[in-house]
């Protein structure tokens, strides 16, 4: 435990040495956008099984960083007013303390807890905001049910309103690119970008929790982009224009926990730590669906109408561009949810611990380069 906490300890530290400006060639620079840190669980107990059956399942967000190096050419603001090299995400900063500068956002905090939801992202590249749906498992009873089937009932939760209680988290981020790079520059995750636990959290503990550290995703939607001295309205309401792009980001796709493992074999599904199962997320409100459609292992076919395999980048994908940028201010949206079609959502007995999430992105001078 002691390397452990050192090496989260190191990692901090440089972190915060990163924000400092220091002039660097441009070939060395190591653009850093943001960090997001520290997840709060408060996972008092979770049901056995499918993670739409964890009816006690409250998972706590304590706070965010973001973070960026201004010698980058990069800045970050949460109204597209104020903009700086770093701001404290929280119910505050997001929701309430919005009010005056950008009164018509469509934040989401999960004040009461994050529970699970299903999302496969935007609908189309005109979407500016994830189609995310709710799941409730049915069991009628009586003769409509001889066998004591299972149903799962899905319905779109709403964001058409900024909410400090809904069951996942989402907000608008505006980014600053000021380089002057004549074309845009290619924006990465880097290796700044991980989920692990508080140093002090005991072993049992991390083994209980592993199946929701296995399901949890992170996401961005690249809505739109303006010049520097357009104004506040606009750049608050930018469009897609039929081309928002989006990415979903799975960090621990291949990790499997020896319960995940155990509940499904209970369900007819083969899991081998190490290796990739694919989600099959929720695209279409529906009544009476088999919410194992599409799992390999349990002969239930695909509802193609209702769901859909969840597109999602990994850790080995970091060396690879999410996004272009262009100089000048783009509007993003960032979510962060438990996805509850994810195999791995199958845990007992979690009693909770804080996790820290941290999501680094950076840039390059592709604009420059190929302007050369």
């Amino acid at each position: 435990m002691a390397s452990k906490k050192n090496k989260l300890n190191t990692k901090k530290s440089k972190l915060k040495h990163k924000v400092k400006y220091k002039p660097k060639s441009l070939i060395n620079i190591n653009f850093k956008l943001f960090t997001f840190i520290t997840f709060l669980t408060a996972v008092l107990l979770i049901i056995a099984s499918y993670a739409w059956f964890s009816t006690s399942l409250n998972v706590r967000i304590k706070f965010f960083d973001l973070v960026v190096s201004t010698d980058t050419g990069l800045f970050i603001s949460l109204d597209g007013v104020n903009f700086s090299e770093s701001v404290e995400v929280s119910v505050d900063s997001v929701i309430r303390d919005l009010r005056e500068t950008y009164p018509n956002h469509t934040n989401q905090w999960a004040s009461g807890g994050m529970w699970p939801v299903s999302t496969n992202g935007i609908r189309n590249s005109n979407a500016d905001k994830f189609d995310i749906f709710l799941g409730e498992i049915r069991r009628p009873r009586g003769r409509n049910n001889p066998e004591g089937e299972s149903y799962l009932n899905t319905s779109r939760l709403e964001e058409n309103k900024s909410s400090a209680a809904n069951l996942f988290v989402s907000f608008d981020i505006f980014l600053k690119n000021v380089s002057g790079s004549p074309y845009p520059d290619n924006l990465y995750f880097n290796e700044d970008t991980y989920i692990d636990f508080e140093e002090d959290v005991d072993d049992e503990t991390r083994e209980s929790m592993s199946g929701i550290m296995n399901s949890l995703r992170m996401g961005i939607i690249k809505i739109g982009s303006v010049s520097s001295n357009t104004d506040v309205y606009t750049i608050q309401n930018i469009q897609c224009n039929n081309s928002c792009e989006m990415i979903i980001y799975e960090p621990n796709h291949l990790r499997h926990s020896q319960v995940s493992i155990e509940k499904a074999s209970e369900l007819g599904i083969e899991l081998v730590d190490g290796v990739y199962f694919p989600t099959y997320a929720v695209i279409k409100e529906g009544t009476r669906l088999k919410h194992m459609s599409g799992q390999d292992g349990t002969g239930i076919p695909l509802d193609t109408e209702h769901f859909a395999l969840q597109q999602t980048i990994f850790e080995e994908d970091l060396e690879r561009p999410i996004f272009q940028i262009p100089n000048g201010i783009t509007k993003m949206r960032v979510y962060v949810w438990i996805e509850g079609q994810d195999v791995d959502s199958l845990e007992t007995h979690s009693p909770g611990a804080p996790i820290y999430i941290s999501i680094g992105l950076e840039k390059d001078l592709a604009g420059y380069e190929a302007y050369d």
